[in-house]
């Protein structure tokens, strides 16, 4: 993984701001994120705020239950057709947009009604398109990957900017009128962004990468280790969400003081788009996560301690600071381990996983009805022992690191030389075997008339694509690997 040097200042400071390729997001993300705040408050407004704590559950779980379904066909559907299309992930930005601003004209005569639920679908099916277009899109934009926590970073922040700037918007509209004229406004905002989308440049979209390199990277330590910590923080979103909310409605808390906790967790995402930027420069991303895991594992503890408004919304603010700085580091992580990716498919899979999490979350916390205490205490127990479980995991691999140093490399290019060729891309694995045994003769003794030979040998599979000559290079290679360590 590329990292910088801890103090060493970005050079993306100014990519996302200069970079005219860059910036073409940030108007499309700044309406985008305005929709979704409008369209998410007028949800609250209609699902939570206007019934009783009894009658607001089963209308929660209808709604948990249809987002759900749109994760069965995000990975295995949307995400091919993503990387198929010609107009590639600009295409998709504007269609995810301008069906959500027909989307949510409809739906906003139709809240008090079983149409809610359909309609609500669509918009959560688009929502989930547009993020993983825009995730797969980055890359194409941003030509150093260094800099992909910056711009990931500043696109959130100016997310979360537009989005608190709209939910003012729509707390002032819901008290003069209704949720459907919040769901309206959201439409408009919709409706401009995807206009917006029209200025961002066009790209060609790679669909020669290898599908087994793209299965090696996807399912690496270091994204398998990632993607279980950001589903972590996503299980305890859902969780607070509700668990929180229905504590304060029980407890007779008026509404604003429920928006203000929501208001908390945006504050906090907002003030993770600058914290981000300044960890990483410290950390790698793998311990950024870490970070994100504990944080709200000690908020959630001094929550469970003393429940009222105030300590609610402390842990809104570092769950949502916490989300926000994971997020950024677990984009980092996939973009730079997994840059050969079909990332339209890719990103599905893993939105995928991480939105279910979320609503996991949430369903534990709308069917359990836990104590105000308990609940927060068995959510700072789960993300306490994940974070700690991770850094012995990191500590193990430091003590094996240091215990087996570059000697093992050649060793583990060899295994997955192996696995890709189990696999049947016998190709790719050869060019793997010869890079291990390279990584041998670095590090050990190796005859240079030898590594000669199986470098001509290795031309030879590349030229002729015969079985036998490429099993004679893995198996030449298996050989110097292993005397290389005698």
């Amino acid at each position: 993984m590329t990292e910088l040097e801890p103090g060493k200042p970005y050079p993306a400071d100014q990519s996302l701001l200069g970079d005219t390729r860059a910036s073409s997001l940030i108007p499309v993300q700044a309406l985008h994120s305005s929709g979704e705040a409008l369209f998410a408050l007028s949800l609250v407004g209609s699902l939570f705020f206007n019934v009783s704590v009894d009658a607001a559950r089963p209308r929660i779980l209808l709604y948990l239950a249809l987002t759900m379904a749109p994760f069965a066909v995000l990975a295995p559907l949307i995400g091919p057709i993503i990387d198929r299309l010609r107009s590639g992930h600009r295409g998709v930005l504007f269609l995810s947009l301008g069906g959500r601003a027909i989307v949510a004209l409809l739906l906003a005569s139709q809240l008090k009604t079983l149409l809610l639920y359909p309609e609500a679908f669509v918009m959560v099916v688009a929502a989930k398109v547009f993020a993983v277009g825009r995730n797969a899109l980055i890359p194409s934009l941003v030509e150093d990957r260094d800099h992909l926590v910056v711009v990931n970073s500043r696109l959130a922040r100016v997310g979360a900017t537009a989005g608190a700037v709209a939910a003012v918007i729509g707390v002032a509209i819901l008290q003069v009128a209704d949720a459907s004229w919040v769901l309206r406004a959201g439409a408009l905002f919709y409706a401009v962004g995807a206009i917006s989308v029209l200025r961002i440049p066009r790209h060609r979209v790679d669909t020669n990468a290898s599908p087994i390199v793209e299965s090696t990277e996807m399912h690496g330590p270091g994204i398998r280790s990632a993607t279980v910590g950001m589903s972590g923080l996503r299980l305890a979103t859902g969780f607070v969400l509700f668990h929180v909310g229905f504590a304060l409605k029980t407890s007779g808390q008026p509404s604003w003081v429920v928006v203000g906790v929501l208001g908390g967790a945006s504050l906090g995402a907002f003030g993770g788009t600058f914290v981000a930027p300044w960890l990483h420069q410290r950390w790698d991303e793998q311990r950024v996560l870490t970070f994100s895991l504990l944080l709200p594992a000690m908020v959630a503890v001094v929550t469970a301690l003393r429940f009222h408004g105030s300590t609610a919304f402390a842990l809104a603010v570092a769950l949502g600071l916490a989300g926000s700085v994971g997020r950024r580091a677990f984009d980092g992580v996939v973009q730079t381990e997994a840059p050969h990716t079909k990332r339209g498919r890719s990103y599905a899979r893993l939105e995928t996983r991480l939105e279910v999490a979320w609503v996991v979350g949430s369903l534990v916390a709308v069917l359990g009805r836990f104590p105000n205490w308990l609940g927060l205490a068995i959510l700072s127990a789960c993300l306490g022992a994940l974070g700690i479980s991770r850094i012995v995991a990191s500590i193990e691999a430091a003590r094996v690191g240091a215990d087996v140093g570059a000697a093992s490399l050649p060793f583990r290019l060899l295994e997955t030389a192996e696995a890709v060729a189990a696999r049947g891309d016998r190709q790719q694995a050869v060019l793997v075997a010869l890079a291990a045994a390279e990584a041998a003769a670095i590090v050990g003794k190796v005859p240079s008339e030898r590594l000669g030979e199986l470098q001509r040998r290795g031309r030879e599979a590349a030229i002729g694509n015969e079985p036998s000559v490429e099993d004679d290079v893995l198996r030449l290679a298996h050989d110097l690997v292993a005397e290389s360590s005698d």
